[in-house]
């Protein structure tokens, strides 16, 4: 469970000796199409390759024959702190879209000033009932950055930027509070963000690319139309030749409004979206995979030593 970059570190560390003719497998993550260069060595490494995503599962198959195995990345019960709108500041009758999303993440892929740009042009300001929230975190250490969002949220008071690291039970709690999620990223490798507020029953809106496709279809979610753009220097690590998701703004405007303004279809979305991810990325979903994969392993090594 250390990414390729991170890998000949980590076998020095646990020592290679222990893992000398053992069949080692790499659980790993990658958010664009196209696997770094400098990943290749690590990926020879390895026997085999655990992955969560069918979009990260053609990334890596485009550069080896190796095995690969899709594992759905497990959701169970969400912690929860028990804190209540009145704790974070949030009106009480307003319905609060949340985004969430950490600066170390690469502010460009999750994309949160397409959000505020999608909140602005769905409610205007005479819409005092709605709220964007935008939960960040260490946007301290990417200060032009986080101007920028700054500078964007500050055009209307509906929108709240949050920029804190909080206990992980709180978060649980903040997601609870919130009536709606939104993700118009760029690329993700899974979504967990969108996961969980499906896994909560919350109706969620998110760009139609990579990852989060995997979970999100038509009738458990809002899914945003793309047109597919280069990823400039410096928006990215190994951005160079690769490509991700510019989301169609107005569609996803339609979206938030819709949600706001129809309970009954956000309510229907939402449970539907709770159904399914209960089902498609439960722990014995996971589990069953990869107890057959290690059955059929053992089963191939017995049979060769026999």
């Amino acid at each position: 469970f250390v990414n390729p970059d991170y890998l000949d570190a980590a076998l020095d560390r646990i020592g290679r000796d222990r893992l000398s003719g053992q069949h080692m497998i790499g659980c790993w993550f990658w958010e664009l199409e196209q696997i770094p260069d400098d990943w290749l060595p690590a990926i020879e490494q390895v026997d085999e390759i655990m992955v969560a995503t069918d979009y990260v599962e053609k990334a890596f198959r485009r550069v080896t024959d190796k095995p690969m195995l899709r594992v759905p990345l497990p959701l169970d019960g969400i912690v929860d702190s028990g804190l209540e709108r009145r704790d974070f500041g949030l009106d009480e009758d307003a319905f609060v879209f949340l985004v969430s999303l950490d600066f170390n993440s690469w502010f460009e892929r999750k994309n949160p000033l397409a959000a505020v740009e999608a909140f602005l042009l769905a409610f205007p300001p005479t819409q005092t009932h709605v709220r964007l929230l935008i939960k960040t975190s260490n946007g301290f250490r990417y200060q032009e950055k986080f101007h920028a969002l700054l500078l964007a949220a500050g055009k209307d008071r509906r929108i709240v930027v949050r920029d804190d690291v909080i206990d992980r039970a709180h978060m649980g709690a903040l997601q609870r509070c919130c009536d709606a999620y939104v993700s118009l990223h760029r690329a993700e490798g899974f979504g967990l963000g969108l996961a969980e507020a499906m896994f909560m029953g919350k109706p969620v809106v998110g760009t139609a690319w990579s990852g989060n496709v995997d979970f999100m279809v038509e009738g458990n979610s809002c899914l945003v139309g793309y047109e597919l753009v280069a990823v400039l220097e410096g928006q990215y690590s190994a951005s160079e030749e690769q490509r991700w998701a510019n989301p169609n703004i107005t569609m996803a405007a339609a979206c938030m409004r819709r949600i706001a303004a129809d309970p009954g279809f956000a309510r229907s979305i939402g449970q539907q979206a709770a159904q399914d991810i209960r089902r498609s990325n439960s722990p014995a979903t996971a589990a069953k995979i990869i107890v057959d994969r290690l059955r059929l392993l053992n089963l191939t090594a017995n049979t060769a030593s026999g």
